[in-house]
């Protein structure tokens, strides 16, 4: 998905949002979008015939579409500019805030019924849940200001480099609004095109939005327990394990005490997530738990404030979080967030007399 993190109203001025799974550009929201001729654009030219035989759609409907969605020069200016460049220490200040953990745990207080029913049905914890739909909308409060069609025909036929990839989307928008009966201008969303409390692209709508509240409609926009379901039912396809481990610190000491050499560290993680838990013992790397030769694992570091690196070892939800936005830091802040919502709902439900027992989470 294409992805931003949402920030409270003191942050909003002060950065820009990144785009690598599906989130909203509040900054680019403070001001009236800038509308610059199409020839100013880079342009691309997806076929249109092409388009809609893939989204499986009647030409006519992109024809119509175009004529309607104006370029945005912002969301190129944007898309050039991505946030992710910033160090760990940096992404993760933003994020994990006492005001985001308190609304976290406030947002899991108040929808316990539908986050605890999605863990039953579809296996996936109302921490992470909750998690996602916090770091991309402040749970449901910052949804995007852009029309989704702008956005998505910006970027499918004038940004070259990506324009394989808006362009289907684009014409998955056409195909969900026609679908949803939506006027294609009056749906809003981020700059890539994301659209509602979890920020799903178009495709992820048609394939993951599930109507979890029975009405016979999906909405992600107003309706809570459908966002609730739709992110859950995501995190189910893309590999989540029930209580299983995220990521863990790697020791990268070895027996004698000397700090692993950098260059084996490197090429360790050059193995991405082709990476065994032999090659770490066989480099003197190790975490806290004991993992077995066949889990799929991956080495990452994260830069902290002093300048040195924090390790880290992935584990297989690490990477179901990584399908829901590619970035490192997102689904690192991601992980961290989840915990901390988890112990302050923990904490809050003793405050009423409940003991809750946290998860045990097996490596």
């Amino acid at each position: 998905m294409q992805q931003e993190q949402h920030l409270t109203s003191s942050l909003v001025r002060k950065m820009q949002r990144f785009a690598v799974g599906c989130t909203t550009s509040l900054v680019l929201t403070l001001g009236v979008a800038t509308t610059t001729s199409v020839a100013t654009a880079a342009p691309a030219s997806p076929n249109l015939d092409e388009l809609a035989q893939y989204a499986g759609i009647d030409k006519s409907l992109l024809d119509s579409a175009i004529t309607q969605a104006t370029y945005q020069q912002k969301i190129i200016d944007t898309m050039n500019r991505p946030y992710e460049s910033k160090p760990w220490y940096t992404y993760r200040k933003l994020f994990m805030t006492k005001q985001r953990i308190d609304a976290g745990v406030e947002f899991y207080l108040q929808h316990e019924a539908e986050l605890q029913r999605a863990h039953q049905e579809l296996g996936v914890a109302p921490e992470i849940v909750c998690a996602i739909i916090g770091v991309e909308t402040f749970f449901g409060k910052n949804m995007g200001t852009w029309k989704v069609l702008d956005a998505l025909y910006t970027l499918g036929f004038h940004y070259p480099s990506r324009a394989s990839y808006f362009s289907k989307e684009f014409a998955n928008y056409v195909k969900l609004a026609t679908r949803e009966g939506w006027g294609l201008t009056e749906i809003k969303g981020s700059y890539a095109g994301a659209m509602g409390m979890g920020q799903f692209m178009p495709s992820s709508y048609l394939s993951y939005a599930i109507d979890f509240d029975g009405d016979q409609h999906v909405n992600l926009f107003n309706d809570t327990q459908d966002a609730i379901g739709s992110v859950a039912n995501y995190f189910r396809a893309h590999g989540w394990v029930d209580g299983g481990g995220v990521m863990y610190p790697a020791h990268v000491y070895g027996s004698n005490g000397h700090i692993v050499p950098k260059a084996t560290i490197d090429a360790l993680m050059k193995k991405e997530w082709n990476l065994t838990p032999q090659d770490l013992v066989n480099a003197g790397i190790s975490t806290k738990v004991n993992l077995t030769q066949d889990q799929k694992i991956r080495l990452y570091s994260y830069e902290l404030e002093d300048g040195t690196y924090d390790y880290q070892v992935a584990l297989n939800n690490f990477y179901a979080i990584t399908r829901y936005n590619k970035s490192q830091l997102y689904a690192r802040v991601v992980f961290e967030l989840s915990e901390a919502i988890a112990v302050g709902y923990q904490e809050a439900k003793l405050l009423q007399g409940q003991y809750v027992a946290p998860a045990g989470k097996r490596p």
